[in-house]
């Protein structure tokens, strides 16, 4: 065992050390708030070890409008986006922002509006997240682990996302315009266990692990 893992909580085996950034990486993939993943963070910064993602980082990773204005602020691409607790405007997409659900809808054309954010409000009560979409544009998701991924017109992206986020292992969810743009548009679970081998490689090649 390296002396990196010297008094650190009992985590389990999802937290490797990453030696080029100095930090212990929570691998768990799954970060939901009050999952035993957001806790082994919590325990990681409770004993001031550097850790990735921080409970800051999940929760600003996680809630899609906090996502998406961090996102804004870093110089990323972001469609334009509102919330409510009712009428939005299709084309959408549609995320719950409320601690009992993370549900999402695509909204294509109107007719729809009052069934989906009944639902997703939960009758109204919590509020919704809603992102423009423009015309011709369509929904896309990639795979970040680490700030790589297999697929490589996202790799600059998905770095770019790992130095802002700190998020290790992500499906990312994005808006491609007709003309090709991006537009970064949630940031959405990645359980280690559903990584593919070239995907587990990576990640073993990066970090270190407790014997």
């Amino acid at each position: 065992m390296t002396s990196s893992y010297q008094n650190l909580p009992d985590t389990g085996m999802d937290v490797g050390y990453l030696a080029p950034e100095g930090c212990f990486v929570n691998l768990a993939g799954d970060y939901g708030y009050m999952t035993s993943a957001y806790y082994t963070s919590q325990d990681l910064e409770a004993a001031a070890k550097p850790v990735h993602p921080t409970c800051k980082e999940i929760l600003d990773g996680y809630i899609v409008p906090l996502f998406l204005e961090k996102a804004r602020q870093a110089g990323l691409r972001v469609p334009a986006y509102y919330i409510t607790n009712e009428y939005f405007e299709p084309p959408a997409v549609v995320d719950s922002i409320n601690p009992f659900m993370c549900r999402q809808s695509i909204v294509w054309k109107p007719g729809h509006q009052e069934r989906v954010s009944k639902s997703l409000t939960r009758n109204f009560t919590y509020a919704i997240c809603c992102q423009e979409l423009p015309s011709g544009a369509r929904i896309g998701h990639f795979r970040a682990i680490l700030g790589w991924s297999v697929a490589r017109r996202y790799r600059a992206l998905a770095a770019a996302l790992w130095e802002t986020f700190h998020i290790p292992l992500a499906v990312i969810r994005v808006i491609v315009l007709a003309h090709g743009d991006t537009l970064v548009s949630a940031l959405q679970p990645l359980p280690l266990r559903r990584l593919t081998a070239r995907e587990l490689t990576y990640v073993h090649k990066r970090v270190t692990w407790p014997i």
